[in-house]
């Protein structure tokens, strides 16, 4: 009967452990498609400043893109070549 009652705890616990490892399995998953989804936004957003400024550049000086962007003059300038 003993050995009954370790058997079967041995599995329910054998179960737990893999159930645990499956769902950690998962979050890391999530973790990391939403970083992966963090870089996309962060480049997509240094891609449309760098478009905005470019737009900018066609009524403004790097001077004036610099103040009102409030970004360096040299990153501007930088952009713009």
């Amino acid at each position: 009967m003993a050995d009954k009652i370790i058997k079967y705890m041995s599995q329910e616990w054998i179960d737990q452990l893999n159930e645990e490892f499956e769902q950690l399995s998962i979050n890391d998953s999530i973790r990391m498609e939403n970083a992966r989804i963090k870089r996309a936004k962060e480049k997509g957003r240094e891609e449309g400043q760098k478009d905005l400024i470019k737009l900018l550049s066609q009524t403004m000086t790097a001077k004036e893109i610099s103040k009102a962007t409030q970004k360096p003059l040299e990153e501007i300038q930088n952009i713009l070549k």
